[in-house]
């Protein structure tokens, strides 16, 4: 158990394909060879995350649309956690594509910002610290439906912290446009929050330069939100797919290199991790 409650990050993007799932999975899958427990969240009805993960619930275990339209009094947290096959550090809450049916109980209640935040982090609820679900995990890890739903808001406004993965590409940058515009229109109601960074995703390159289009799409990233906030892109390669396929991490099939976005990342996310936590992942050495 933790000293404190855990942070809670949120890839956003309002395009499929945009890379969220991907930063998702190597981001929790890192944590998780440091020997760190991860708990993932999949709040997108076409449930990728939960695919990815190879996990099954059970027609009788909750899933995250429990989670969301009941009280803890009726499903508590932690019966909604699935632990991820193979793995000692990685859970799961699940979805499933009955998980539509959240965003008309998110819409109807008025509280689409705050209803899965107050969940997460048991608000309201008569609990000893040690056993809060919070206290016991690194990092909980939200992969939200790439749209402009209840179910992204409700995602959105869980996270501690954000970052937008995006295509190096028109779509992406249009994508990154709508993204930012949302980030923008609640920021006020969700001033404890920070965005950390953007990382361009399926990036091209051509022996040691982008492409053209590489190149000015991230130059238009860069001009919308800043220098410091451009993270390492993700190069376009087949290694991320056969790793999530495989269930593995890049560095397992030879290409550690394609991991660096991904640690950069965490290194943005480290000063809202607890001590404990960061000096895990600055001094234990990875494992297989």
């Amino acid at each position: 158990m933790y000293k404190q409650d855990c942070p809670c990050f949120v890839p956003l993007a309002l395009a499929g394909g945009q890379g969220k799932s991907t930063v998702a999975l190597m981001l929790g899958r890192i944590l998780a060879r440091k020997g760190l427990p991860v708990l993932f969240i999949d709040a997108d009805p076409q449930a990728s995350l939960t695919a990815f993960l190879e996990v099954e619930p059970p027609d009788d275990h909750p899933t995250l649309l429990e989670v969301i339209t009941n009280g803890e009094d009726k499903v508590p947290l932690y019966s909604a956690i699935h632990p991820v096959p193979n793995e000692d550090n990685l859970f799961i809450i699940p979805a499933t594509d009955q998980l539509e049916n959240a965003n008309h109980y998110l819409a109807a209640s008025g509280m689409s910002l705050t209803i899965l935040k107050q969940r997460i982090y048991q608000v309201g609820v008569n609990i000893d610290p040690e056993y809060k679900i919070a206290r016991n995990f690194a990092m909980v890890i939200i992969d939200p439906p790439p749209e402009r739903s209840h179910l992204a808001l409700t995602s959105m406004g869980a996270g501690t912290c954000w970052a937008i993965p995006a295509e190096a590409n028109v779509k992406g940058v249009q994508s990154l446009v709508r993204t930012l515009d949302l980030l923008k229109t609640y920021q006020a109601l969700l001033s404890n929050s920070t965005m950390v960074g953007v990382i361009p995703f399926r990036a091209k390159w051509v022996g040691l330069n982008p492409t053209k289009t590489t190149k000015e799409s991230i130059a238009v990233m860069e001009e919308l939100v800043g220098k410091e906030l451009m993270l390492p892109n993700l190069l376009e390669s087949d290694i991320y797919k056969r790793a999530i396929n495989e269930q593995v991490l890049p560095r397992d099939i030879g290409k550690e290199d394609l991991e660096y976005p991904i640690t950069s990342l965490l290194d943005k996310i480290q000063p809202y991790l607890s001590a404990d936590v960061t000096s895990v992942i600055n001094n234990h050495e990875p494992t297989r």
